[in-house]
């Protein structure tokens, strides 16, 4: 497999992990660090998409579909994989947090 063609896959594997990350850390400090990783990314992917929305309105009809079917489908599932991560360790936070 290609570098391209892995990233590729890491793209769309809504089970990856960021290197480092242990969903069974007993570290309410861990869960804090996570949370803030994925709401940093997702604030980005956000941005992204921000961006691209406002760049399509300049393009003609077949370049804005390719866009909207292509890199906007992409980025909006790496975001939404990004919020679900996110809210994983916040409610993992707030377990540890209740558990005290």
């Amino acid at each position: 497999m290609t570098d391209k063609e892995k990233a590729a896959e890491d793209q769309v594997d809504d089970e990856r992990l960021l290197p480092g990350e242990k969903p069974t850390s007993r570290h309410p400090e861990d869960a804090l660090h996570w949370a803030e990783v994925y709401r940093e990314l997702c604030d980005f992917k956000e941005r992204a998409l921000e961006r691209i929305a406002i760049e399509t309105i300049a393009l003609g009809d077949e370049a804005r579909r390719e866009i909207e079917s292509t890199d906007l489908v992409v980025l909006q599932d790496e975001r939404d994989r990004f919020r679900r991560r996110a809210e994983f360790w916040r409610e993992r936070y707030r377990r540890f947090a209740d558990s005290n």
